[in-house]
């Protein structure tokens, strides 16, 4: 990389720089299914300089990133920063567990993704015998219940439904809405989605 150029504000080495760089132009040409050639052409590069950045060899400025980028469809920080790796793994054991005040009602985020609207899923477990109450979510707020195992009656008290495995319901959550198990070993995956 160009000294004058500052393109990773963290505690990597140049070399590293390079090498994460180059590893990531490969990873998007063949995401691309774009030949070295094809690449170089569109992004105005020699195929030589393209071949050293993809070996880690190579010093591009700014510049000719910012081009290869462009050539590419992606934002440059695609080039600059680490890969998040295509699978994201959250094993059974891990993640937030929030349990319920007042029922045995635990709920375990699985996922949550944000953007132009916001989306979390959960894991819920519960056992007969207790009905959760919960408040009313934000205006606009969808929840959907898809159940795993067992059964579980769901839903605004206007408009409750009993679900079985593999069943779903999804329903506006910005009103009161209760949760209650009708066998041992309920679980279920409640999806949020804030509009």
């Amino acid at each position: 990389m160009s000294d004058d150029s500052s393109i990773i504000e963290n505690k990597l080495e140049p070399a590293e720089v390079v090498s994460l760089v180059g590893g990531n132009v490969r990873r998007l040409r063949e995401r691309a299914r774009l030949s070295l050639r094809e690449l170089a052409t569109q992004a105005r590069v020699s195929a030589s300089t393209l071949s050293n950045i993809e070996a880690g060899t190579g010093n591009p400025g700014v510049e000719t990133l910012v081009h290869v980028a462009g050539a590419l469809g992606v934002p440059f920080s695609e080039l600059v920063m680490p890969h998040e790796p295509e699978v994201r793994v959250q094993r059974a054991d891990e993640g937030v567990v929030v349990e319920a005040e007042g029922a045995r009602f635990t709920s375990r985020l699985l996922l949550a993704e944000s953007g132009r609207s916001v989306t979390e899923v959960y894991e819920a477990t519960m056992e007969p015998g207790d009905v959760y109450q919960a408040d009313p979510h934000l205006p606009g707020v969808i929840e959907t219940v898809i159940v795993v195992h067992g059964r579980m009656r769901v839903g605004p008290a206007t408009a409750v439904a009993d679900l079985g495995p593999g069943d779903r319901a999804s329903f506006a959550a910005d009103q009161a809405h209760h949760y209650e198990a009708l066998a041992s070993g309920t679980r279920a995956i409640l999806v949020l989605a804030y509009r």
